[in-house]
């Protein structure tokens, strides 16, 4: 079961270094059912966090940062909050929790219309941060709220791993410092590691490449993986 783990844990970051989400799609239902659902979401959140700091300088020269600051300060301000309630729920609730953030979101990415999700963008980050802290992945919320302020791949990549780096830091934060002894498997952690630049390089370069509708139907993909996820 560890090297499917560890081929999921290389694969997470290659869709997340292309598309810039998507990785805790893959991770945390694959490290829940080896380490349990907290764990699962702790290990998780400190692979993808490293990993994001590894994105966020390949990609550092499409930051806007002006931008991105927009979204940041609600969503790690979320993500803050989300991760409290986390460490203080019951491991059953936090599987109903992430079956009823998956349907919610859908819903919201289903039929809210484009003017109306550009006017609520910050919203989105917010409560992107507090699903994101409470169970490990903000889902399509993310998605949208980074689709609101970009358009161009290169610049949504570069502005969701910096999100993504400050919420899954304050959560790791919280996480270890209120669970003593749930930093996870360390192996898996030492392989995310030791892969991470290889498969973010990997990931840049398919990013680069991909012309604007395949990227398109890749982010849409990752963004209905996150419903699909729910009936698997």
């Amino acid at each position: 079961m560890e090297i499917v783990a560890c081929i999921v844990i290389f694969l997470s970051f290659l869709l997340s270094a292309s598309c810039g989400l998507g990785g805790s799609l893959l991770l945390i239902p694959m490290l829940s059912l080896v380490l349990g659902v907290k764990e699962g979401i702790v290990l998780s959140s400190l692979l993808l966090g490293l990993n994001n700091i590894v994105k966020a300088l390949y990609y550092r020269q499409y930051i806007r940062w002006k931008q991105t600051l927009w979204l940041l300060l609600p969503m790690a301000g979320g993500a803050a909050i989300g991760a409290v309630a986390m460490v203080h729920m019951q491991a059953d609730w936090l599987g109903y929790f992430m079956a009823m953030h998956i349907i919610v979101s859908f819903a919201v990415q289903r039929w809210a219309t484009t003017s109306i999700q550009k006017s609520t963008g910050i919203g989105y980050a917010a409560l992107s941060g507090f699903c994101s802290g409470l169970s490990g992945t903000s889902g399509p919320l993310k998605g949208i709220a980074v689709r609101c302020f970009y358009q161009s791949k290169t610049t949504l990549v570069a502005a969701a791993s910096v999100l993504s780096l400050a919420t899954d830091s304050i959560k790791s934060g919280i996480y270890l410092s209120q669970i003593p002894g749930i930093a996870g498997n360390m192996m898996l952690l030492g392989f995310g590691i030791v892969i991470m630049p290889f498969a973010t390089g990997l990931g840049r370069y398919l990013n680069q490449q991909m012309s604007t509708r395949v990227y398109d139907a890749l982010f849409y993909t990752v963004m209905g993986g996150y419903v699909m996820r729910l009936f698997i």
